[in-house]
């Protein structure tokens, strides 16, 4: 067998998949609270950009999984990773811009967020050093 497992997914892909779960997740949970009993998930403000990073690495990564060919300026491991990186900045601008005001706090599905685009931008970074590991011809390295 391949570095494919049974469902056609690398081991980046997989780490990838795994990011997208904790996103998704994490934009569901509560990002900020008010005190008063008013609430907000990662679908406000700043988690917009997050869930944008987000759905742009379902889409090619289904994409992939379908066989359907789409052209991007980026390979597959690059877009992983600035997804991931959109993902971290959007959870990241929402907790500085929330975490300043007087009234209510930053909740854990912020940081989970944060954790969520981390890995998505890691498993960026696996596939990348895997499709690297196969340009590698046999004996070169």
């Amino acid at each position: 067998m391949g570095p494919e497992g049974r469902l056609g997914l690398s081991l980046g892909d997989g780490v990838v998949a795994a990011g997208c779960v904790v996103t998704l997740l994490a934009l569901l949970l509560p990002w900020w609270d008010s005190g008063l009993g008013v609430s907000a998930n990662g679908f406000h403000d700043w988690g917009w950009l997050t869930f944008f990073g987000l759905a742009l690495v379902i889409a090619v990564l289904l994409a992939r999984l379908a066989g359907v060919q789409v052209h991007l300026p980026l390979d597959d491991a690059a877009a992983y990773m600035v997804c991931g990186g959109l993902e971290v900045l959007g959870a990241v601008v929402f907790w500085f811009g929330n975490n300043t005001s007087i009234t209510g706090r930053v909740r854990y599905g912020v940081f989970l967020g944060v954790v969520g685009g981390a890995v998505t931008l890691i498993g960026g970074y696996v596939r990348r050093m895997e499709s690297m590991r196969r340009s590698v011809p046999p004996g070169a390295g």
